[in-house]
C-alpha cells in the first residue's frame, strides 16, 4: 500500500461571497433581517460569516450563548441576539430570521452551499475480489479494484450512518462511503480510478463544479443538511474566501 506520514489536511472551505449572496437571495431586506449563526454558524464559523453579513448591512444575529454574543462584540460585529431552550433570550429579533437558507442547506429555499468538506487521500491499495472493507466487512469488493483511504472520521463529525451511502469525489470520479466510517478515516472504492497520496477527496462542496452536495448527503443518509455541517469537528480547518 502507498502511504504517508506526514500530518494530513482536513479541510472546509468557506464561500464568505456565496453566503451574502444568499442572504441577499432569500428576498428580505438585509438591514431589516437577522441572520441566524447559531451552532457556529451551522459550523461554518461565527467570527468570519457574522463580519462579511455585518459589512453586507445585515441587521442582526441570532447566537446560541452569550460567550457568542461577547465574541461578535470584540469582533465589533453588533446585533446580537441569544436564543436561551424557547421563546426567550437576550434582545429583540430584527424582522425575519434567515438561517439554513444562508449556508445552501435547505431544499425549499433558494441558496448555494457554501461550505467545501475535503479530505486529504492517504493510502491507495490495489485489491482483488471479495476482499473485506473495513470494520465488520459491510462492504465486500465484487471484482480487482482500487481502494483509497481518507482522513476523515467520525471523530470530526462525518454521521457514521454514511456508512456506504453517501456520495465522495475523488478527481472525476464519484463514488461512495465503502465500508464503516472509522473514528479518524474511511475508505472510498474507485473503481479502478487512479489516484495518489496527497489527493483530495471531497465529501460535499459546490454541484456547479460537480461534485456532491450537503442536500446530497442529507438525502442519502436521512440527515438534514444543518445537522451535518453542524458538527463537523475542530480538526477541520474553516479556509475562508470573500
Amino acid at each position: 500500500m502507498e502511504s504517508r506520514s506526514t500530518s494530513v489536511r482536513r479541510h472546509a472551505f468557506v464561500d464568505l461571497d456565496r453566503i451574502v449572496r444568499n442572504a441577499i437571495d432569500s428576498g428580505s431586506p438585509l438591514h431589516d433581517s437577522t441572520a441566524d449563526l447559531r451552532a457556529d454558524a451551522y459550523g461554518h464559523g461565527i467570527i468570519p460569516v457574522a463580519r462579511a453579513l455585518s459589512d453586507a448591512g445585515v441587521g442582526g444575529f441570532l447566537v446560541s450563548r452569550f460567550e457568542d454574543a461577547s465574541a461578535l462584540a470584540d469582533a465589533g460585529v453588533t446585533g446580537a441576539v441569544v436564543a436561551q431552550s424557547v421563546g426567550s433570550g437576550s434582545g429583540t429579533i430584527i424582522g425575519p430570521l434567515i438561517g439554513p437558507e444562508l449556508f445552501g442547506l435547505d431544499p425549499a429555499l433558494p441558496g448555494l452551499p457554501a461550505l467545501r468538506l475535503i479530505g486529504e487521500i492517504i493510502a491507495v491499495k490495489r485489491v482483488g475480489a471479495d476482499r473485506g472493507v473495513s470494520y465488520g466487512y459491510t462492504y465486500r469488493t465484487s471484482k480487482p479494484t482500487t481502494l483509497t483511504l481518507v482522513a476523515l472520521g467520525f471523530a470530526d463529525g462525518v454521521p457514521r450512518v454514511a456508512s456506504n451511502k453517501a456520495p465522495v469525489r475523488v478527481g472525476e470520479f464519484t463514488g461512495r462511503v465503502t465500508g464503516r466510517i472509522a473514528m479518524d478515516q474511511f475508505v472510498v472504492d474507485l473503481d479502478g480510478t487512479p489516484a495518489q497520496p496527497g489527493d483530495e477527496a471531497v465529501l460535499f462542496g459546490d454541484p456547479v463544479r460537480r461534485e456532491p452536495s450537503i442536500l446530497e448527503w442529507a438525502d442519502a443518509i436521512g440527515v438534514a443538511a444543518p445537522v451535518i455541517v453542524s458538527r463537523l469537528g475542530r480538526r477541520i480547518e474553516r479556509l475562508y474566501r470573500a
